[in-house]
């Protein structure tokens, strides 16, 4: 199930602060958000090159039941009172782009080994009938809820700068980069690419 939500983050990491920063996602801040309710799943994909500012970029990718799941007092509870390795990490974050979203369109289901992303104003046309081809997992056309999830919070004290937000993004599944490069190549030359790094579901807690 991928419900009728995502809250989208991309961020950029400094290549030295990859290994704590994989390490706090993995084990703590991925349970720690798909333990909440109406949660589902939430993914980390890595650009496949880096930014021009030599930096890893990261998607962090959350399925939701629906965008009010972003303000259950459960999710406020925890982003108030952020952990240890929390305090750590978020002060890491840089050019960070955060953003609720209800699904517009959606063909397909679960998530692939690659992503491709394209974050659009929201008068934009998005390829969406063109990615949803043979090699495509699941493709996503997502409207941005600007209002939700936006309250001040302690975490958002600790990230150095405040998160940008998008009025429209795409983001496209496959089964391999290699079906991910020859659809931007066709279709979404600006987008991004990014690989799967790890993934965990309501029902692997």
């Amino acid at each position: 199930m991928s419900g009728s939500a995502s809250l989208m983050i991309w961020v950029d990491i400094d290549p030295q602060d990859d290994a704590a920063f994989n390490h706090w996602h993995s084990r703590e801040h991925m349970q720690e958000r798909v333990s909440c309710p109406g949660w589902l799943r939430g993914s980390r994909f890595k650009r496949i090159d880096p930014t021009p500012e030599q930096r890893s970029r990261y998607l962090l990718f959350y399925d939701a039941e629906g965008t009010a799941t972003f303000e259950s007092e459960i999710y406020y509870a925890r982003l108030r009172n952020p952990s240890e390795m929390s305090r750590a990490i978020f002060p890491k974050f840089r050019d960070t782009w955060r953003t609720v979203c209800a699904v517009e369109q959606r063909w397909g289901d679960g998530i692939g080994v690659a992503a491709l992303t394209l974050r659009m104003k929201a008068q934009n046309t998005a390829p969406f009938d063109k990615l949803a081809a043979l090699e495509t997992v699941r493709v996503d056309l997502l409207v941005g809820s600007a209002a939700v999830g936006q309250a001040h919070t302690a975490e958002k004290e600790l990230r150095p700068a405040p998160d940008r937000q998008i009025e429209r993004a795409l983001v496209a599944f496959f089964w391999s980069v290699e079906a991910a490069q020859a659809a931007r190549q066709r279709h979404a030359p600006t987008a991004e690419i990014f690989t799967l790094q790890h993934t965990v579901s309501k029902d692997d807690l």
